[in-house]
């Protein structure tokens, strides 16, 4: 029934998708298409006509168009920056799996830290390893971005890569075989406090996998005999619309008004939930100024239907939807096409949501190299569902924690008699 619900989702979008293409290919056809006149013109007529980069030309006039659109929230990306951005909506890549960074000095690639179980961690990389060729050719010839992405490729192909060392001072010729490498993007634990059992699941973006990778992480959680939930959805940016979908029918009985799209001619379209799966209980979401779109999606849906409450700061506030358009030079454009509203009706964009309590991240700043070990153990787990937790340096977490002990005792948010019940 769930996937009946997901293809009809997908076919209203796709619906909006073609009749606002139509309704663009007829306003470009029916006016003096200018850009493609000056096109002509340099191919013609310019002196220097076959050394033009006509690529980067219609790229930078295309980013130009959206720029002047005044909308905050339409991209264009360019055929070279449509990889990464299908990256983040699949969670899956051909590559040696390694998160890395530029290293200007030395003109190489730094590795931060192999994934987890990645091809470059069998293969014996480590962080603070410095990539300065692949394939025979220098990553000073090649730049940053061509290089990363000629670290990626079919799954199964060899890439041999040469590594510089700092540690032992050598160089060394490593040949990795790619492999798929999917990235997780919900991560869960389990908490003691105060005689009860708390899960903890983190979502660091929303998507393709992220409902299936939610629906099991809560299913193992709920065999542990968890009595109160934690969401923590901080910093993450959203993504697929769909996914935010499961996420909050996981919850909701079946018809809850989850949001409302409305368009531009102020046509609405509410979506509710598919039907939940797991029982209720105490729930409380970790929310700041990084949760943005899909995160305020299911963050609102859960607070107005009462079923969580938000610890945290304001979040991003956005609340305009974008529609794909894959455009003919393999560039995609994401348009604004419609702005959601909560189930009370709240349009939040440029807004936010302001949270049940409000508690600001610790200012306790730390040193860099306790920074560095963050960043290298948030990226070690991004092929791992096991989240790591400190409950100790993190505020938001301690009055989460705060707020639904008691309650798990009390039921003062939550009434007991609708407890366990879905």
């Amino acid at each position: 029934m769930r996937k009946y619900q997901k293809t009809l989702v997908m076919l209203v979008l796709l619906a909006s998708l073609v009749t606002v293409s139509w309704a663009t290919q007829g306003a470009l056809n029916g006016g003096t298409n200018s850009i493609s006149q000056v096109m002509q013109l340099i191919q013609n007529y310019y002196y220097n006509a076959t050394s033009v980069n006509y690529q980067k030309i219609e790229d930078e006039a295309i980013k130009a168009i959206v720029k002047n659109l005044g909308s905050r929230f339409t991209y264009y990306f360019s055929p070279q920056e449509v990889k990464d951005f299908d990256i983040q909506t699949t969670s899956k890549y051909g590559g040696i799996g390694t998160e890395v960074t530029y290293n200007s000095t030395r003109s190489a690639i730094e590795v931060i830290s192999p994934m987890y179980g990645s091809p470059a961690q069998k293969a014996g990389i480590k962080s603070g390893d410095l990539i300065v060729s692949i394939n025979g050719t220098p990553v000073k010839v090649l730049k940053y971005i061509p290089a990363v992405n000629a670290l990626r490729g079919k799954p199964g192909s060899k890439v041999k890569v040469e590594v510089y060392r700092p540690s032992e001072n050598a160089t060394l010729d490593i040949v990795i075989t790619r492999a798929l490498i999917k990235l997780k993007t919900v991560k869960s634990t389990t908490l003691e406090a105060s005689g009860t059992k708390i899960g903890y699941v983190r979502i660091t973006n929303f998507s393709e996998t992220t409902g299936s990778e939610f629906e099991a992480a809560m299913s193992k959680l709920y065999s542990e005999g968890i009595d109160g939930l934690l969401i923590d959805l901080r910093d993450d940016p959203g993504g697929l619309f769909s996914q935010a979908l499961e996420v909050a029918s996981d919850f909701l009985p079946k018809g809850k008004l989850i949001v409302t799209m409305r368009n531009r001619y102020g046509v609405e379209r509410p979506y509710r939930s598919y039907g939940n799966i797991f029982k209720r209980i105490p729930m409380v979401i970790l929310v700041n100024h990084g949760s943005a779109s899909s995160s305020e999606i299911v963050s609102a849906a859960l607070r107005d239907n009462e079923y969580a409450v938000l610890v945290g700061e304001r979040t991003y506030g956005k609340a305009a939807v974008q529609t794909e358009f894959r455009l003919s030079n393999g560039g995609l454009l994401l348009l604004v096409t419609n702005h959601y509203f909560t189930p009370n009706g709240q349009d939040i964009n440029l807004k936010g949501i302001t949270p049940d309590y409000v508690v600001k991240e610790s200012n306790a700043t730390p040193t860099k190299n306790e920074s560095y070990k963050e960043l290298i153990a948030s990226v070690v787990s991004s092929t791992q569902s096991t989240a790591t937790v400190n409950v100790e340096k993190d505020l938001q977490l301690q009055k989460a924690l705060e707020i639904i002990v008691p309650e798990i005792k009390s039921h003062v948010l939550f009434p007991k008699e609708l407890i366990g019940k879905k």
